[in-house]
């Protein structure tokens, strides 16, 4: 079980990549973060972290290359 507190929801610097985006500011009971700011997609992969899950990596489209494609 994973406990934490939503301090708040908005936009602002995620902690994980710098970038600009939509969020929210949490902080964990462990103490492992504490009112940082974390995009939705940095905040799920957390969480899964976390909770010991694996997150799906494949890519969005497969690309197949044939066998006699030129060389580059």
């Amino acid at each position: 079980m994973t406990k934490l507190l939503i301090h708040s929801t908005g936009t602002g610097m995620c902690s994980l990549t710098g970038k600009e985006t939509d969020g929210l500011t949490v902080s964990f009971e462990d103490g492992t973060v504490k009112e940082a700011f974390l995009s939705w997609r940095g905040f799920k992969q957390l969480l899964g972290l976390k909770s010991g899950q694996q997150f799906d990596a494949k890519p969005a489209l497969a690309v197949q290359i044939p066998a006699s494609a030129p060389k580059a």
